[in-house]
């Protein structure tokens, strides 16, 4: 099975458009690299046990592609990006504003992935919670070293 691809008919043509690996991990180190300034392995990581992931934020496209995004990180990682992207520390920031921020980590790369598959497609609004501990086994799945920290990103098709 294909880790990610959909079909498309524009006319009577057919085409397949893919979203694999190779660009979860540059619409990932777009974000972090260039926009965030944080360093960022862009190779994904030998995964690892995801108990040390505490939240997760998702989105879901929904159309002519149907996908769900998932961001697993541990809570102190979803502080440093916090952090980063509000110019300030990890401890002067609410709860709310640390997955305020992990929201906007997954809304970023799920309007990236719609705009690759370039589809009648709708966005939902992120959804940001406790991560309780298992995605789905049909799940495209990379783990990424955020600033020495492990990062997930989850993508699964409908």
């Amino acid at each position: 099975m294909p880790l990610s691809a959909i079909d498309q008919q524009p006319g009577n043509e057919t085409s397949t458009l893919c979203i694999g690996p190779e660009e979860v991990s540059r619409m990932a180190n777009d974000l972090f690299s260039a926009m965030l300034g944080m360093p960022f392995n862009p190779e994904p990581q030998e995964s690892t046990d995801l108990s040390s992931r505490e939240v997760q934020a998702t989105i879901r496209i929904s159309g002519d592609w149907d996908a769900e995004f998932h961001v697993l990180a541990s809570y102190e990682l979803a502080g440093h990006i916090a952090a980063d992207m509000f110019g300030t520390s990890a401890s002067e920031l609410s709860k709310d504003e640390i997955l305020d921020a992990l929201g906007e980590i997954v809304n970023v790369i799920g309007g990236n992935a719609k705009g690759i598959v370039d589809q009648d497609c709708n966005l939902s609004l992120p959804c940001v919670g406790r991560f309780l501990g298992e995605l789905p086994a049909s799940a495209l799945t990379l783990d990424f070293d955020l600033d020495g920290r492990q990062l997930t990103i989850a993508m699964l098709e409908k």
